[in-house]
């Protein structure tokens, strides 16, 4: 293992978890062939396969077929990101490990890691590890036979699982079950663990709760949220001279870039859409009063079409809201690896937290502050299905680390105890996110962006309308269209969904 070690967190590791345990004793390594295949987007410098019988570490599939049989087995594709990046799985104290993470809130080294996943069973200690260390990951364990599978209490690192009469198998993508026909895949619930097959379900470890409202005033509110989200972005710097921020301008982007220009960290914008364009102008601008560099990638109307198929592959769904995200995250992406970036942090989070988003004045116009303080811990409770691993998975095949400093544990558990009229003060709130715009101000972030107004980044980039006008040109509405490009990749599995 690697004894790296970085103050205030690690970089871990990067690539696809494929598991597969058989129901009737059978050789299932064949069928781990065909998951680790479907996923070599995600990874193929290492394919690292551990059985009962030990490890097997190639680079090419076709050696997999010199495995010896097994009924059980857990395997990785590997995506070579930082130096110490090694391969998996990982032997330690005759357990099999696989690690699936861009970010660990833990400051000691991988020997030690391994040592606190080691000292009591599987299922104690992955449960005490959920219950105290925050990140992005998604853990698994091969051991006497069994497996034991856990995933980080966010939802950051998309996980899910499926089954047919002769085995259980579980993988960092669907396309890896669909690949073996199974056609009803479930999402591995975020801060649980599991015995793979068991018959009963994920056990909840660590989970977002409704909070009860602090009782504080604005300024020490402020100051508090000021501290934790300094501390949740410069954890996840990991001591970089070099990081990309999926920029707009708007005040999610700006304080992040804001906070880590102030510590000597370099920062490069990085802008999907046209120059010219009053969105593109406004990041520049704001790019500026920062100090910091700005990379665009401006959007290839002619290409698009092709574009859109590759994000709906790589998130394989046929939402149009989560095609507009994915397919800007996917350009972002794209600009960093060709700027030489493998760190960018994004302000996904933000708007679930703080209340940015419009349908919150709806909520508010026909309840009250508790039933948009409910409403807020909702989005943010679905994020890891509606944004994060959305953004995961369309950024994936870059080999780059996306960061989320508002999906902190910590940060979000604070957030979500501020009283929602701090963050949005009447149905006609065309501002919102008040509490985190006096935090901004008060560390010194320029004021013409501490009140910038919200646009997500789909929006922000034109993406969604781009769709619109492309599905119109074709004569359908923008679901049909969406749905008519999943069925043209996905069309021959004859999927359902749950």
């Amino acid at each position: 293992t690697s004894k790296n070690q970085s103050k205030g967190g690690q970089s871990v590791f990067m690539g696809a978890v494929s598991v597969v345990k058989s129901r009737n004793n059978d050789n299932i390594i064949p069928i781990l062939k065909k998951m680790m295949e479907a996923q070599t987007h995600r990874g193929n410098e290492n394919l690292g396969i551990a059985t009962n019988h030990g490890c097997f570490f190639t680079n090419k599939l076709e050696e997999l077929n010199q495995i010896q049989s097994s009924n059980i087995a857990i395997a990785y594709n590997m995506s070579k990101i930082d130096p110490s990046d090694c391969p998996q799985p990982i032997i330690f104290q005759n357990r099999s490990f696989i690690i699936e993470s861009d970010y660990l809130d833990f400051q000691q080294s991988f020997d030690q890691l391994f040592e606190i996943l080691s000292e009591d069973t599987p299922e104690r200690s992955l449960t005490k590890f959920l219950s105290q260390i925050d990140g992005q990951y998604e853990i698994v364990i091969l051991h006497e036979g069994k497996i034991f599978v856990a995933r980080d209490p966010i939802g950051l690192k998309p996980l899910y699982y499926g089954w047919d009469t002769d085995f259980i198998a579980l993988a960092t993508e669907k396309k890896a079950l669909w690949n073996l026909g199974i056609t009803k895949t479930k999402i591995f619930p975020p801060g649980h663990i599991w015995l793979l097959g068991h018959d009963r379900k994920p056990s909840c470890i660590r989970q977002i709760k409704l909070q009860k409202f602090i009782d504080a005033d604005n300024e020490v509110i402020a100051k508090k949220l000021g501290s934790l989200l300094r501390k949740a972005v410069l954890e996840r710097s990991l001591k970089t001279k070099t990081v990309g921020v999926s920029f707009s301008g708007g005040i999610d982007s700006s304080l992040i870039a804001h906070i880590l220009s102030q510590n000597d960290i370099d920062v490069v914008g990085l802008v999907v859409g046209d120059k010219g364009q009053p969105s593109t102008e406004w990041a520049e601008k704001a790019a500026k009063l920062l100090g910091i560099n700005l990379k665009i990638q401006e959007i290839d109307r002619d290409n698009l079409e092709n574009i859109l198929k590759e994000s709906i592959w790589r998130i394989e769904e046929a939402d149009p809201v989560k095609l507009s995200l994915a397919t800007s995250f996917y350009l972002c992406a794209k600009l960093a690896r060709n700027s030489g970036i493998t760190r960018v942090f994004t302000g996904q989070g933000a708007d679930e937290l703080f209340g940015g988003y419009y349908r919150f004045l709806k909520i508010l116009d026909h309840g009250d502050s508790n039933a948009l303080h409910e409403a807020i811990f909702n989005r943010v409770r679905d994020a890891h299905e509606d944004s994060f691993q959305v953004c995961e998975k369309s950024v994936a095949p870059e080999t780059l680390r996306m960061l989320h400093p508002y999906a902190d544990w910590e940060l979000i558990q604070y957030g979500l105890s501020i009283p929602s009229e701090l963050k949005i003060s009447n149905p006609n709130d065309k501002v919102r996110k008040h509490i985190l715009r006096k935090t901004a101000i008060d560390i010194n972030l320029p004021k013409q962006l501490a009140e910038a107004p919200k646009k997500a980044i789909q929006y922000s980039t034109g993406m969604n309308r781009r769709i619109e006008i492309l599905a119109k040109s074709k004569g359908m509405k923008t679901k049909q269209y969406v749905n008519q490009l999943f069925n043209d990749i996905f069309g021959n599995f004859n999927l359902e969904y749950n």
